[in-house]
């Protein structure tokens, strides 16, 4: 099978959250992560690099509150690359909104670079919002098609419907250009059928860049499922979009089903770069390997194993076998002697499946604490798994309504359970330091430091040094400008 990279996009609403904590400890998070060689997470509300095994992090300029009252930020985007691409991939352009990072073609064995641009466009109406983003946008489009292939993922809050992503040429009898990259390609389709001003300039700028969207006309997303799933209904506002020439090496997009962790669905591409130069490296490297072979079949021998299996072989069926095996003639070398021991393996074989029984292995699944939480128990899992499944059916039919509330009333019911297991584990904790701190000193101190509900944090070497405490504090209020009120009572603590 052809060697394909895998691109990703995914709106995760903040990397922290006031229930889940921080999503980069959580399993589904970091499982969904390993799975793609390329991701954007877009609305990270955070300028700070992450850490994900395997991975290296690229994090855009930061978007500060318009505010001088404290409050989170707004956007962000990180791309996390696998280490072993990193080598191949350096940061063009970042601003507040998106990153342009070029991808070298020493890793294709082709000659042009791959350009990737990960964004995240605010609603029209956000304050955050920048009339000029569009035209910017596009204007680096045309900039990177001019030096090699070029891909866009992310969130455009723009709701396209079925509007058509190229000129049509319907009705034009006078068609000159036959080239592959001038074919008309198929209609999308699109559970959203709504459009919206973002996506009327997002639309242009395909047209005029002769880019193409892979949402809803491409294998494993031939529907238009929506990408967004809120309380008052579905919509598409996520998009992996690329040029002509990437386009016809799209092998599947895909938009994975919600989850608990962001209101936005992941979305994915696999595209066919052919062959990389790791791949012919590693084959280089590396010496020709045995193949396997899956382990001979084990029966469970019991009481009356010995009687029926004896019974089974004076059988006629097996008696036959026998008598064909032994009338067989055989070459006195190591392949006649391999063909032999096979054949008369294979009659004894027959004999025992008919007579006794075969041991299947028993396998517990694992249950992991995908939380990280001391206190996530088996309600909280029992509340996750029914998420899950309605989860699923929504992905499968994104307009039943009834399927709709049912989704957004157990997401509701298992962040409740979180906060309410949460609450619990807190106040608890908080009665046994106090009763810890009247009774035994000694003891307060030793569940102090297990205070935490991480459950690694007892063994973690992560507590903050002197420095990082000032340079914390020093940094904490330092982009808030002071009002003349706030330099007066500073010139009053000064004198």
């Amino acid at each position: 099978m052809p060697h394909s990279l895998s691109f990703s996009t995914w709106n995760i609403h903040g990397l922290s959250h006031n229930v889940l904590g921080d999503k980069t400890k959580i399993k589904d998070f970091t499982d969904n992560i390993m799975k793609t060689d390329f991701m954007f997470l877009t609305e990270t509300w955070s300028d700070k690099e992450i850490s994900i095994p395997d991975f290296k992090a690229f994090v855009s300029d930061p978007t500060t509150p318009r505010t001088d009252r404290p409050s989170r930020m707004s956007g962000g985007v990180t791309l996390l690359v696998k280490l072993k691409y990193e080598k191949y991939v350096s940061i063009e352009e970042k601003s507040k909104n998106y990153i342009w990072c070029k991808v070298s073609k020493d890793l294709f064995n082709n000659n042009r670079d791959l350009f990737l641009c990960g964004a995240y466009i605010p609603p029209e109406k956000s304050s955050y919002f920048d009339q000029k983003i569009f035209d910017e946008l596009e204007n680096d489009v045309i900039n990177f098609l001019s030096k090699g292939n070029t891909i866009l993922l992310g969130d455009f809050n723009g709701r396209t419907s079925t509007l058509n992503d190229f000129v049509s040429k319907d009705g034009n009898n006078y068609t000159n250009d036959l080239s592959d990259d001038s074919l008309q390609p198929k209609n999308r389709l699109n559970f959203d059928n709504t459009k919206n001003n973002h996506g009327l300039q997002l639309i242009n700028i395909c047209k005029n860049t002769d880019m193409r969207i892979l949402n809803g006309r491409t294998k494993g997303d031939s529907l238009g499922r929506p990408t967004f799933h809120g309380n008052n209904g579905i919509s598409t506002v996520d998009y992996i979009i690329c040029d002509q020439e990437t386009f016809q090496n799209v092998n599947y997009f895909v938009v994975k089903p919600p989850t608990y962790l962001s209101d936005n669905s992941q979305i994915v591409t696999w595209i066919d770069l052919e062959k990389t130069l790791l791949d012919s490296e590693k084959n280089r490297s590396k010496p020709e390997q045995t193949p396997l072979h899956k382990l001979q079949l084990q029966f469970d021998w019991s009481e009356n194993s010995k009687r029926n299996f004896r019974q089974t072989l004076k059988s006629p069926e097996i008696q036959r076998k026998l008598d064909q095996f032994l009338q067989s003639t055989f070459t006195n070398d190591e392949k006649g002697v391999n063909e032999c021991v096979t054949e008369f393996q294979n009659i004894i074989t027959h004999a025992a499946k008919k007579s006794l029984k075969i041991r299947k292995k028993k396998t517990r699944r694992k249950i992991n604490n995908v939380e990280n939480k001391k206190w996530f128990d088996k309600e909280c899992r029992f509340k996750r798994h029914e998420l899950r499944k309605i989860a699923n059916q929504k992905h499968r039919d994104p307009t039943n309504l009834a399927i709709r509330e049912a989704y957004h009333t157990a997401l509701k019911s298992y962040k409740e359970t979180l906060e309410r297991k949460r609450t619990k584990f807190q106040n608890d904790m908080l009665i046994e330091l106090e009763k810890a701190a009247e009774d035994n000193p000694n003891s307060f101190w030793k569940t102090f430091r297990n205070a935490s509900d991480e459950i690694n944090n007892a063994n973690s070497d992560n507590t903050p040094k002197g420095d990082d405490w000032f340079n914390h504090f020093s940094k904490l209020h330092c982009k808030h400008k002071l009002t003349k009120e706030h330099e007066k009572i500073v010139e009053n603590l000064q004198n």
